[in-house]
């Protein structure tokens, strides 16, 4: 039996494999270190390894020469002969150009395999399968991903942002002023779910209630106290704004000389509300006008309302992968969720309490 002489220190070899070993995310490199560090520790003769991992002796001899003669790095640089890639270089550079663009400049609805296919056959006259085309997406640094929704930031409407953020500052500074936050919201009686962890392996699945029942709220949360005031309307009207606006004056009981100052999104049914209050013919809202200023909000700004942190928190908390057998059920719950910030509380007013400006220098 052939016994191998070795260059370096076989004890020294063995540690930096093992070294490797627990740092590398390399899954072949992985693999192919701790085959090399077994036949270091000469306990196992290289045909026994070869009969068990399924490699030739001829292989695992090369291995441990190339770690002996120029290091464990060398070992990812093996590459696996294989079938020639019909793209070239320059042509995946320029895919990758291409699919940073939107796909209907180049007549196409999406980027998918079915059209990057249709792509590559028609500029490059090469066929590539869709399942290939997949693969080439990952090769070329693409995954797939859900897109998320942003506020238009346009220059027209940049200006009225700021301007909204510094009026909420002043008011915010003004003695005996109580900025508050509205906005309505639904909640489904099906099912909704979201991502949780759960064991490898296991496909997680939870019940759900047929059909399309819900739960309307009309909210209002103060961002001082982080107080949470609902309303429960069944439908979204003006008429149903202005009496929601009515109970929350109701609940809140704003001492003499308080100014609330109360601001909503743009929703048609907001807009006429406001309007009819402001106007005011035969002293009808009297009641509301003692103690509310309505605060204008820009457009297409959800982000600049706190209120739409306390609907995510309770998707989160309280409806998202849960089983609710009925509309009661799902009300109860919610309504036993939402008791807990009627009070004045730490939570939803740290929650609730955006600094514009400290958003702005971020």
């Amino acid at each position: 039996m052939t016994v191998r002489i070795f260059k370096h220190d076989r004890n020294e070899l063995l540690k930096q494999g093992i070294e490797i070993i627990s740092s590398t995310n390399d899954t072949k490199y992985h693999n192919r270190v701790v085959l090399v560090n077994l036949l270091l520790t000469g306990e196992i003769s290289i045909s026994l390894m070869s009969k068990a991992s399924g490699l030739t002796t001829r292989t695992l001899s090369n291995w441990l020469s190339i770690v002996d003669n120029e290091g464990f790095e060398k070992l990812r640089a093996i590459k696996q002969s294989g079938r020639p890639d019909k793209l070239s270089d320059e042509q995946k550079a320029e895919i990758t150009n291409v699919m940073r663009e939107r796909p209907d400049k180049h007549g196409y609805c999406v980027w998918d395999g079915i059209s990057l296919s249709d792509y590559i056959t028609s500029k490059y006259d090469i066929k590539y399968s869709i399942r290939q085309c997949q693969r080439l997406f990952h090769e070329l640094g693409f995954s797939l991903q859900r897109a998320g929704t942003f506020p238009s930031l346009e220059e027209q409407n940049g200006s009225e942002r700021e301007e909204f953020k510094k009026k909420t500052a002043e008011i915010r500074n003004m003695k005996n002023s109580v900025v508050v936050f509205q906005d309505e919201v639904h909640f489904m009686a099906q099912t909704t779910v979201t991502r949780s962890w759960a064991p490898v392996g296991s496909a997680p699945k939870i019940k759900s209630l047929p059909g399309r029942d819900k739960i309307s709220f009309s909210g209002f949360v103060v961002p001082k106290t982080g107080q949470l005031f609902m309303d429960k309307p069944d439908r979204f009207n003006y008429e149903t704004v202005i009496a929601s606006i009515r109970s929350f004056l109701s609940a809140y009981e704003p001492g003499e000389g308080t100014r609330i100052f109360l601001i909503m999104d743009n929703a048609g049914w907001h807009k006429k509300a406001k309007r009819l209050i402001k106007e005011n013919v035969d002293g009808k809202y009297d009641d509301i006008n003692r103690f509310v200023t309505f605060v204008y909000m820009p457009p297409y700004s959800p982000d600049l309302n706190p209120i739409e942190q306390v609907w995510r928190k309770t998707r989160r908390e309280a409806t998202h992968n849960r089983y609710f057998k009925n509309k009661a059920e799902l009300e109860s719950k919610l309504d036993t969720y939402y008791a807990k910030f009627s009070a004045p509380n730490q939570e939803l007013s740290s929650l609730c309490s955006f600094n514009y400006e400290s958003q702005k220098a971020a």
